[in-house]
Order: C-alpha cells, then structure tokens, then sequence
C-alpha cells in the first residue's frame, strides 16, 4: 500500500469541515478554538439547532444540513464525527470528494467496511486519519516514556481496568445513546467495541502487534431489550511475548466524579524491576496522584501532568494538523494501524462466541 503523505501547506491554516454535531463535538470542536494552524469554514449536521449552535461557536463558518452542499465548501480536511455505523458510507463520500478524513473512533462496524474506506483513500490520494485521544493523554504518554526509558526493568504485563458507573459526569440525552444501544443488539456493545477500541490501540501503540487473544465477554439487562457487555475480560500476547488484560466491570450505582463519562480506568506496567500506573483517565476515582511508579521499596509519584481528559483531544488535533503540514513522525492512527485495532475487536468477539483462543494474521 502507497502510505498517506502530507498536505503542502506551510502559508496559511488548515481549512477544516466538521460533519456531526452532537455530544463528542463539544470535545473536538474546542481543539480548533484559537489555532492558528487551522481554520474551521464548514459546519454539517442533519440537526438545523446543532448547526445553529455549532455555528455560534466558529462564526466564521457555513453551516448546512446538506452533506452534499457540505462537500461543496473549500475544505482540506473534514473531521467525521457521525455515529460509527454510518462511517463507511459517509467516509468514502469525503475521500472521493478529494477531501482528507480525521475520523472519529471506531473505524467501521466491519472489516470489509474498513478495507473500502482504506482503498477509497489510496484511490483519491487523501489521508484517511483515526483519531485516538488515549495516545495523547499526558499520564499516558509518560507511562509509555517511563516503560520504554527501562525504569522499572523489562516490561512482563500490562493490566487495564474499567468499571463503568451510572452517575456522575455528563448528562448525555438519551437519544445521544440510542444509536449505541442499537449497534449493541446486533452485537457491538459500547464497553467493548466503542470504549475498548481506546483501550486496544492505547496497547498495541504501546507494546507493539498482538499475536492472539481470548475474551470472555458478558451480558448485563438494562430493562427495554438493551444490554451492556459486561462483566467482560479479554487476554492477549502481543508478538513480544509480553501479556495484556483488559477488564470490564459494571458498577451501575457507583457515583464517579468526572467532567465526562463516568468511567473508572486504570493502566498497570509490570516491569522485572517495579511497576507503574495511571490511576484515572475520564474520572477521579482514586484520589491518588495521575500516575505513580514502584521501584526499589519507593514509590515517586507525578502530581503535576496534565490529567485533564479534554487536553488529549486538543493535543490529537495538534497532532494532526502538524502531521498534514510535515509528515514528521508517525501519523497515529495512520489507516493500516487503525484496521489492526478493528481486527482485534472483531477477534475478541469471535473468541468469546466460540469460547476459543483466535490467533490475529
């Protein structure tokens, strides 16, 4: 496959079309909130008080319902934030409209999905991006410095914890989650599929492609025919040999502070010499430090990153625009690894229907 290649604009800002308005757009959208390196023209929802709303926000841009007239606008990059099933039909559109696509997580509700939108992008030439703002979040990326710094000796496990919780955080519109529910009865369920893309690509961005895997993934009724995929774990090695646990609790009457959704994470890097962590992500559960690392009968704790959740989507944007500018360093997600993640979710599923090791191609 011919990889994407940058944008050659170095005189002016990046000219940016955002299409979907709703929940996730308040996070995305204040990424773009005095940057010099872009510039938001175009504004797209079915939504006409979205656009209204949206517009407000960035008056310097069109607004419109109508996609087609959207794809008119003189834009480099459009961001889609549309639900994840609608994202194979709405992505190809943009990349055949010779637009680049920074799309939101997860890829597509398939891999064939996956594998028409990665050939309408080598097709047209355009960059085809997955957003992943876990890769940005600063208790994370210094996890990862500290891990590949040799700190706490040679990485030999990697646990993940979610627990997720009815109260606290946002106040989501229900209708914002029935397309969710939705997807879940036809079995892509929002702790695996949607949050867990998150925590696939956080491990496989770590610690390199995962060789196979087994899941466990559960069921709990919500009342009204919906389900949740929990409690649900899910064990992989990765092509290193090291080992990974991703473990789903549903705590539905748990209160989790938070400024977003109310889920409990955590993040744990055995080492042969010590271990670190990072105690929260979404919400403050723990009132411990953002991360904290065990060597040698001490333990240094760092009170002083930046664990706002909502910086690391700032900081995926910057990512981006720099990425589309230079073509420095690695584009995260680049398409081909964002169809890895896609494949392990699908794996995890298999296993746990067929209660059955899959090992990943």
């Amino acid at each position: 496959m011919r990889p994407p290649t940058p944008l050659p604009i170095t005189d002016r800002p990046v000219r940016v079309g955002i299409l979907g308005l709703g929940q996730i757009f308040k996070l995305n959208g204040a990424a773009y909130i005095d940057n010099e390196d872009s510039e938001v023209v175009a504004l797209c929802d079915v939504d006409e008080d979205k656009v209204a709303g949206a517009v407000e926000r960035f008056p310097a841009a069109a607004g419109f319902t109508d996609m087609a007239a959207f794809l008119e606008a003189d834009t480099d990059v459009v961001e889609i934030l549309v639900p994840s099933p609608l994202h194979c039909q709405v992505t190809t559109r943009v990349l055949e409209a010779g637009k680049h696509v920074n799309l939101q997580k997860p890829m597509a509700s398939s891999l064939e999905e996956a594998d028409r939108m990665i050939s309408a992008a080598r097709a047209s030439g355009a960059v085809l991006r997955v957003m992943e703002d876990y890769l940005f979040y600063e208790p994370l990326e210094k996890l990862k410095e500290i891990v590949e710094s040799g700190a706490i000796g040679d990485p030999v496990g990697f646990h993940m914890k979610m627990v997720g919780t009815g109260n606290g955080g946002w106040d989501v519109p229900v209708e914002t989650w029935m397309w969710q529910l939705e997807q879940a009865k036809r079995g892509l369920g929002i702790l695996v599929f949607d949050d867990g893309w998150h925590k696939f690509a956080l491990a496989r961005w770590m610690f390199g492609p995962i060789r196979d895997l087994m899941a466990w993934i559960g069921e709990t009724p919500l009342g009204g025919g919906f389900t949740m995929d929990a409690p649900t774990t899910i064990m992989w090695n990765h092509t290193s040999g090291l080992r990974g646990v991703f473990d789903i609790t549903l705590a539905i009457d748990t209160y989790m502070r938070s400024d977003y959704y109310s889920s409990d994470e955590r993040f744990e890097v055995t080492g042969s010499k010590g271990f670190a962590r990072v105690n929260h992500c979404t919400s403050y559960g723990l009132q411990a430090p953002a991360l904290e690392v065990y060597r040698d009968g001490e333990v240094r704790a760092y009170h002083a990153l930046d664990d706002d959740w909502g910086s690391s989507f700032r900081k995926q944007t910057a990512h981006y625009l720099r990425w589309l500018r230079t073509g420095e360093g690695e584009l995260l997600l680049n398409d081909a690894m964002a169809r890895e993640v896609l494949a392990f979710l699908f794996a995890a599923y298999d296993s746990s229907r067929n209660n059955r090791p899959v090992t990943l191609s």
